[in-house]
């Protein structure tokens, strides 16, 4: 093995593999068989740290064009030090938020409870991501923290559909479903989190958002469907530079 200088193309493959599905061994295992690069995993996890919330303050600094409808749905994590639920220990919650026409995902936000509080700072950095561009119609589940959640962020005048279901056609969370899928899959390779503080939800929303394009959007990513567009093949480089 040879130890190089780590370039920008370099640290942007380890992204990309990362976020794409590999966890970070795998990763490293990778770029170290093909390229003859010594590359410890640890190194790719400080790589993801430092420049995921330096893109993610450039990516949220831009204004998505959003409809007026969002979805929301949890999802339960692994987290070191999280609640226990079920009889499983160190369990934590993703929210996400989703525009319904461009499946934009506005906020994945991390909480250590499923209550109110949690539903609270979903829809916050919602609204913030948003550039306060909030919606008419909000969809979730039954779960009751969304009802005062919405109350507290978004009003009184904004439709909150709960108790969506897959037999309802016109108050459906699928899309949100779908996604949650996706990152469920994802979260399993990854094998938890370390802390609320990791930036793994926040690049997983990058590389939904921005990188990867989506058969339902002929193609397109959700940011390009929202009027965000980069050009440029490999657009972690593009965010980095910008950032």
């Amino acid at each position: 093995m040879k130890k190089v200088k780590f370039t920008p193309e370099l640290i942007t493959l380890c992204l990309d593999l990362y976020f794409s599905g590999l966890s970070l061994r795998k990763v490293a295992r990778n770029v170290s068989d093909h390229f003859e690069i010594d590359l410890h995993h640890s190194t790719i996890y400080d790589w993801i740290q430092r420049y995921i919330p330096k893109i993610s303050e450039y990516v949220n600094s831009l204004i998505p064009q959003l409809s007026n409808q969002w979805h929301v749905y949890e999802l339960f994590v692994k987290m070191k030090g999280g609640e226990t639920r079920k009889g499983q220990s160190g369990i934590a919650y993703l929210w996400n938020v989703m525009d319904r026409e461009s499946r934009f995902l506005i906020a994945s936000k991390l909480s250590e409870k499923r209550d109110i509080n949690g539903a609270v700072q979903a829809f916050n950095e919602a609204i913030k991501n948003s550039h306060n561009n909030k919606p008419d119609v909000v969809y979730t589940d039954a779960l009751r923290a969304y009802r005062e959640g919405v109350k507290q962020t978004l009003g009184d005048k904004v439709e909150h559909i709960a108790k969506c279901g897959v037999n309802k056609p016109h108050a459906n969370n699928n899309r949100v479903e779908r996604l949650n899928g996706t990152l469920r899959e994802r979260v399993k390779v990854q094998r938890g989190w370390k802390s609320q503080k990791s930036a793994i939800a926040e690049g997983q929303r990058i590389y939904y958002n921005f990188v990867k394009p989506h058969q339902a959007l002929e193609g397109k990513t959700p940011a390009e469907k929202a009027g965000l567009e980069v050009k440029g093949k490999n657009k972690w480089i593009e965010y980095i530079t910008k950032s």
